[in-house]
């Protein structure tokens, strides 16, 4: 059996109350985010056999390296299957600039501890997650879940978003799930496989 534990990144620029704040491209964690994933990282006794998929955004980033900073040679992924996505989907609703990921090549530059995943799928790593139709969702979904499962560790961890969170707990089948099952800042959520 595997442990499949989502969790939420802490607070980031784009959650403070200031103006224009969902339009900050590429936010960071801030103080207090920081704080929140160093409490959270008190809860788990993370090992060098825990697996680690990250989104590819700059505070995910940032929350696993935090999570994993006293860890040698963390295995850690990097993947737009887990990178923001709108919860519930509407189709009225508009990206928003917080919520686009760092592109390839950025991340193979900046972020080399990092294994990228998917980067064959050109679409997935320019378009993202964030308004995929639900059937697509799916099928790309239970594909990513299916690796997973392959790597054949028994703890993943994926850093995520709180409507990425909630579309993969629905793929998983929960049901009635809205926006109040958020996790907020630094939460997390765990499932067995």
């Amino acid at each position: 059996m595997m442990e499949l534990v989502f969790i939420r990144h802490g607070q980031g620029e784009h959650n403070l109350n200031v103006p224009d704040r969902l339009n900050i491209e590429h936010p960071s964690l801030t103080a207090k985010g920081e704080i929140q994933v160093r409490q959270l990282k008190a809860k788990f006794n993370f090992n060098y056999e825990d697996l680690f998929i990250i989104s590819p955004t700059i505070r995910t980033i940032e929350t696993a390296n935090i999570l994993t900073e006293n860890l040698d040679q963390p295995i850690k992924y990097i993947s737009p299957l887990v990178g923001p996505r709108m919860f519930p989907q509407n189709p009225k609703w508009s990206r928003l600039k917080c919520d686009e990921h760092l592109p390839i090549e950025r991340i193979e530059k900046e972020y080399h501890e990092f294994v990228v995943i998917d980067a064959a799928n050109q679409e997935v790593w320019i378009d993202g997650i964030n308004d995929k139709e639900e059937k697509l969702f799916k099928k790309l979904g239970d594909g990513f879940i299916t690796w997973i499962k392959a790597q054949g560790n028994s703890r993943v961890f994926i850093i995520a978003h709180d409507g990425t969170i909630n579309s993969y707990r629905q793929l998983l089948g929960e049901k009635g799930l809205t926006r109040t099952d958020f996790l907020g800042a630094a939460g997390y959520y765990q499932v067995n496989l």
